[in-house]
C-alpha cells in the first residue's frame, strides 16, 4: 500500500443533533473552476469518497460531508462541496455552522463576514469572538448556533484502497 503524501485531516462536528464530516484537506484534486464543474467532477471520478464518508459503518445515519475546497469566487474563503450518504446535498444552516467552526478551529478565519461558494451559489455567514455562526441562506433559511467539534484527526491511506475504508 502506498500511503499519501498528504494526509487527509477530517474534523467531525456536531450541531443541532447531526454530525458533519468535513474533509479540510488531502481531499481528492478535483478539476474544474466553477463549484457545479467540480461536483460533476467529483460524482464522475471519487464518488467512494462520499460513500466511505458517510455511509456506514463509520457514520451514523443522517451524517453530512462537507468537501473543502479553493474558492471560486474573489473574496470566498473557501468552496464547499456538501454530500449525504444519497449523493450531493444542500448547505443546511447547520452544516454550514460546522463548517465556520471547523474552519475557525483551523485557524483559517477571524471573526466577522464569511462567504463560502457552492455548486447552488455563495452563502454568506458571519462568525463572532464567542463562537457562534449566524448562516443566512440565499432560500431565506437564517439561523445562529454553534458547533461541537468532536475529532480533529488525520488518516494516511490511499482514498481508492478498499482496505483502508473497511
Amino acid at each position: 500500500m502506498n500511503f499519501l503524501s498528504d494526509p487527509i485531516r477530517l474534523i467531525d462536528a456536531h450541531v443541532e443533533g447531526l454530525l458533519t464530516r468535513i474533509v479540510a484537506s488531502g481531499g481528492p484534486a478535483l478539476v474544474g473552476a466553477t463549484m457545479p464543474d467540480r461536483l460533476a467532477d467529483f460524482r464522475a471520478r471519487h464518488d467512494a469518497w462520499r460513500l466511505a464518508l458517510s455511509g456506514p459503518p463509520r457514520s451514523a445515519p443522517g451524517t453530512r460531508v462537507a468537501l473543502l475546497t479553493e474558492p471560486e469566487r474573489p473574496g470566498s474563503l473557501a468552496g464547499v462541496l456538501f454530500l449525504d450518504a444519497d449523493g450531493p446535498a444542500p448547505a443546511g444552516p447547520g452544516v454550514v455552522i460546522a463548517v465556520i467552526a471547523a474552519l475557525a478551529h483551523l485557524g483559517r478565519l477571524r471573526p466577522g463576514p464569511v462567504q463560502l461558494d457552492t455548486p447552488t451559489g455563495a452563502v454568506t455567514a458571519s462568525f463572532a469572538l464567542d463562537g457562534s455562526v449566524r448562516v443566512d441562506l440565499a432560500d431565506g433559511d437564517s439561523r445562529e448556533g454553534r458547533a461541537h467539534l468532536l475529532l480533529d484527526g488525520t488518516m494516511l491511506a490511499e482514498p481508492d484502497d478498499p482496505r483502508a475504508w473497511g
